[in-house]
């Protein structure tokens, strides 16, 4: 019998093992004696049971020396993060250092914690938050740390969260393998029968699928993480109900397939890899992980290998078209002005932050197999926000993460930057109408917003509704919410700290001055005739997002004021 561990084989999950054991060391010193901090921390995909319900003690795995912190190994991933193993190996005496374990547990103490942040505030020019780094204290929450601080030309990293130039052009290139295999059923050209869905319970995803039956009389199969069909299933219809676009009937047109874009056959076993090759004549790739503090190396199995693997299913049994939803962040960051046209991409650098590299990898991947016969399409949307019918949004994205911070702080930061919010219920509508028409000629689609808005502006609004927010300079902005979290408040942009230095934030947040123009010749092309337009960002559509937030529970009334009713967004 095999004595591998069940995670030893999946480097993911592993990773997140890891920074698992180091969170919950790290609580148990902040919570109990010294003496009575475990020793070690074993991650189970879950605890073996006896009939009664139980734990069977009996059957859980020995401690073994695989399973010691120091075993729990996450290779430095950027500049910074493997300069500061270097330190730490140095005043540790360590062959090697991993970047999610604990300094603690590699035989750091009180004196070495002050040797070393001597040396990295001596080569970074930084001043360390000794209680964040003894939260959490490994090389990966320091890199964090200095990188939101230090002047990118000393830290050598260009930005914290992604990679190189070099290391994302060398991952741009298409396997050989991605190529029609011989004998497919060439494309078809609609209607489709059927159609495959990735990333369907996500926020964008419901609005996806509820396109998709509204506009098509196709059996959709969704992608989803599940136990089962039928678990993948009810979590598919729930996000559907979540954002109110549940509809009698949808089930017997939804079938739920137990998968994850982030492993190889996306999940799914041979067998059933292979009848949903030969089964489905149209993808719709939306699977991502869409945040923009998670490292590329993190991102980069669903994001990148999950594009891959979605183009091999489009080559395998017959050939089927694929529309990838990516975003304007693909394009590098530049002040002043400059016109994107809907082509090819051809500049890397300034494109900045896990997310934006992991997408830019992945649109070049999809037009490189558009030349080896894929008809694949490319969606750069701008920043979603709420739909423009209902105000249904999630809350979980950088922008929305902003104004419930600001509205906690009670200020805002007075910054010159231009957002481009398109409506939720626009995009979807616009791939999927495009999608299902078959057949284009045209390989990439800017889909920006109908007018580009300060984020002056949009606060503003937020002002405008009832609260009553201070505009701060960004110094003194970021000061208030540096005390904030220090002093233990709750805030929204806790988790994005990383984002904001003391004098400026990351370039992930958007550049100064940065007028771009997308040009939409080809969206105006896919959506001529049609009925699909998008309303510009103004006060009526965002008290109605506001409107939204509040009746969730998102966000607090306003002082002295309550919500308008809200009833458009309610299950129908």
């Amino acid at each position: 019998m095999s004595t591998t561990r069940p995670l030893a084989n999946d480097p993911l999950t592993s990773a997140w093992a890891a920074g698992l054991r180091s969170s919950l060391r790290a609580y148990a010193r902040t919570h109990l004696p010294d003496a009575m901090v475990p020793a070690h921390f074993v991650v189970l995909p879950e605890l073996p049971k006896l009939p009664n319900g139980k734990v069977d003690r009996g059957s859980l795995p020995p401690l073994t020396a695989e399973e010691t912190p120091e075993s729990a190994f996450v290779a430095p991933r950027t500049p910074v993060e493997t300069q500061l193993a270097r330190i730490w190996q140095d005043l540790l005496g360590l062959p090697k250092v991993g970047v999610e374990t604990s300094f603690f547990d590699l035989g750091g103490d009180s004196l070495t914690v002050l040797q070393m942040t001597a040396q990295v505030r001596e080569i970074y020019d930084v001043r360390l938050d000794l209680r964040r780094m003894f939260e959490d204290p490994t090389v990966a929450q320091l890199a964090r740390m200095v990188s939101s601080q230090a002047d990118p030309t000393v830290t050598g990293a260009g930005n914290p969260r992604g990679v190189t130039s070099e290391a994302m052009t060398a991952d741009a290139v298409l396997p050989a393998d991605i190529v029609p295999e011989d004998g497919a059923v060439p494309a078809s050209a609609g209607p489709y029968r059927t159609v495959l869905l990735t990333g369907g319970t996500g926020y964008t995803g419901a609005f996806l699928l509820r396109e998709l039956l509204d506009r098509s009389t196709a059996t959709v199969y969704v992608l989803v993480r599940a136990d089962g069909p039928e678990q993948a299933g009810e979590r598919v219809l729930g996000n559907l109900a979540e954002y109110g676009l549940l509809r009698d009937g949808d089930q017997e047109r939804i079938a739920g397939v137990p998968g994850d874009t982030g492993r190889p056959y996306l999940g799914l076993t041979k067998a059933a890899y292979h009848e949903l090759a030969a089964e489905v004549e149209l993808i719709i790739h939306n699977a991502a992980i869409s945040s923009w503090i998670v490292p590329y190396a993190k991102i980069k199995p669903v994001n990148v290998f999950g594009a891959l693997e979605v183009l091999r299913l489009a080559c395998r049994k017959r050939v089927k078209a694929v529309h990838f939803v990516s975003t304007i962040g693909v394009y590098p960051g530049h002040e002043g002005e400059r016109s994107w046209p809907e082509a090819r991409l051809t500049e890397v650098d300034h494109v900045v932050g896990g997310y934006r590299q992991s997408k830019w990898v992945a649109d070049s991947l999809m037009l490189q197999a558009r030349d080896r016969g894929v008809p694949a399409h490319v969606y750069r949307l701008g920043a979603i926000t709420g739909s423009q019918t209902t105000g249904a949004c999630s809350p979980d994205t950088f922008i929305n993460h902003l104004i419930k911070g600001c509205v906690q702080l009670g200020a805002y930061l007075d910054h010159d930057l231009l957002l481009d919010l398109v409506p939720v219920d626009f995009c979807a509508a616009t791939v999927v109408h495009t999608a299902l028409s078959g057949g284009r000629a045209e390989a990439v689609f800017n889909v920006p917003s109908a007018g580009s808005v300060g984020m002056n502006a949009i606060f503003e609004l937020i002002v405008a509704y009832g609260y009553p927010l201070r505009r701060l300079d960004y110094r003194s902005w970021y000061r208030e919410l540096a005390a904030a979290v220090e002093r233990g408040e709750e805030n929204e942009l806790a988790v994005y700290l990383p984002l904001f230095g003391a004098d400026q934030p990351a370039e992930e947040v958007g550049y100064l001055g940065s007028r771009p123009d997308f040009r939409t010749d080809n969206l105006r092309a896919a959506l001529e005739g049609s009925d699909i337009t998008c309303k510009p960002v103004d006060r009526e559509l965002f008290d109605l997002y506001l409107d939204y937030f509040v009746s969730s529970g998102f966000l607090p009334a306003p002082p002295g004021g309550t919500a308008r009713p809200q009833t458009q967004w309610s299950s129908s």
